[in-house]
């Protein structure tokens, strides 16, 4: 299942500890929450965020949805460009519901899903901040997030991408 995640920079350990648990309060899953600090510092009670989550895999993943969509679409329109010049209309159709779809399918996935990349996060770690990833439903990413400013209004929320679960990204 493709889950919603919501960055969060908090200032210190003990902070970030104090957003760890009002995340459990409000029903949020510990094993979707994931945090980051720079190298050497202990995270405690927080879950420590995977390689590939540390690694930032959705945006890879997500460089090669593009990558393969616009191949998709760039040998679409290669394809109908013959099937013009040979009058094989039935072609030239099947070419143009391709190339919508591609493009339907970007428009989905560019609007839809906003990719907070983890390289945005580099100089606040290395300044000592903790990087709290949660991973929730679509329909309770406005709700935690106003719990979190109400609760933690020293939280920068960082913005919001996406990961698999079931992959561990």
């Amino acid at each position: 299942m493709i889950l919603r995640r919501i960055s969060m920079l908090v200032p210190s350990g003990r902070q970030a500890e104090e957003v760890f648990r009002g995340l459990l309060l409000i029903s949020v899953n510990r094993q979707h929450i994931h945090a980051m600090a720079r190298s050497g510092v202990d995270l405690n009670e927080l879950p420590a965020a995977r390689i590939s989550q540390r690694r930032g895999l959705t945006a890879h993943f997500e460089s090669w949805f593009w990558d393969i969509n616009l191949l998709l679409f760039f040998a679409a329109i290669t394809t109908l460009l013959i099937g013009v010049w040979a009058s094989e209309w039935l072609l030239v159709a099947g070419c143009v519901i391709a190339a919508v779809v591609s493009v339907l399918m970007d428009y989905h996935f560019s609007s839809q899903v906003h990719q907070a990349q983890i390289d945005d996060f580099d100089v606040p770690l290395k300044h000592g901040e903790f990087l709290l990833f949660v991973d929730v439903p679509r329909w309770r990413v406005s709700q935690v997030e106003r719990s979190i400013r109400q609760l933690h209004p020293e939280v920068e929320l960082g913005g919001v991408g996406w990961g698999i679960g079931a992959l561990g990204i």
